[in-house]
């Protein structure tokens, strides 16, 4: 399977206002669990010795995460004052997570293997960031509460746990993890374009990305959308709101 940009994230509510219907764990709770999975993933690296060692990338990444934290601030007030980190590890393997506490893991081969550039990078967290706005990782759990039963998973942390531990449970999910998927990369359009980088270098990744593409990519088994039918949507909204943009900026007074 392609490496794809996508995670696990959590927010309350979509920016699109729409109900997500009761929660079935109570935020902190869901929160707490979602921080549990990224430490241990931390801890694993760190035992591992495989968390970036390179200054210079790991300076990149930082500069971009910070850029693209302000934007999700400036779209998003509930995350004004979170404070935002990107970490590299070496063959992580999802590509890119984010996690509660605005943590977002990257997979160092990744970056190199596609040799992205700051643009490109900003892309791919400002579509993380986008699952965290948009309230994802609570959707998993409370779809787990519901197909399984809130009596079996009493806790936020044993929903987690089953729904990672059962490939089954991602292929019921499936329909709604593409849709997930898709809201983050509208969502993640806007905030990347309040992050000020560059759209065309930025959406060369998706150039990157096809050429990697099995057979199976962006088909029903895929939560994500073909590599280009991504870059052609992407590059819709960044032109639509670029036009609302140009439309509201004050006009020039005739002399």
């Amino acid at each position: 399977m392609l490496l794809l940009f996508g995670g696990a994230c959590l927010a309350e509510l979509p920016p699109d206002g729409r109900s997500q219907g009761a929660a079935a764990y109570p935020e902190a709770e869901a929160a707490a669990a979602w921080k549990g999975l990224a430490a241990g993933y931390v801890r694993q690296a760190l035992k591992d010795r495989t968390l970036e060692k390179d200054p210079v990338l790991n300076a990149r990444v930082d500069t971009v995460m910070d850029a693209v934290g302000a934007a999700a601030a400036a779209i998003d007030s509930r995350f004004a004052k979170s404070s935002w980190s990107a970490i590299l590890i070496d063959d992580f393997g999802l590509g890119a997570a984010a996690f509660p506490g605005a943590v977002i893991l990257v997979d160092a081969k990744f970056v190199r293997r596609l040799q992205l550039n700051d643009d490109e990078l900003a892309l791919i967290l400002s579509h993380e960031a986008a699952h965290v706005i948009a309230g994802h990782a609570a959707a998993k759990l409370s779809f787990m509460a519901e197909f399984v039963g809130k009596e079996k998973l009493p806790t936020a942390s044993a929903a987690l746990v089953e729904f990672l531990a059962k490939d089954s449970y991602f292929a019921v999910f499936q329909p709604e993890a593409r849709q997930q998927e898709r809201e983050a990369d509208r969502v993640g359009a806007a905030i990347f374009l309040a992050s000020g980088y560059d759209a065309p270098k930025a959406l060369g990744l998706f150039d990157k990305l096809a050429k990697l593409e099995t057979p199976e990519d962006g088909q029903a088994a895929d939560s994500h959308d073909a590599a280009q039918v991504r870059k052609q949507v992407i590059a819709g909204v960044i032109a639509a709101l670029q036009h609302n943009q140009a439309r509201r900026a004050p006009q020039p007074r005739p002399r």
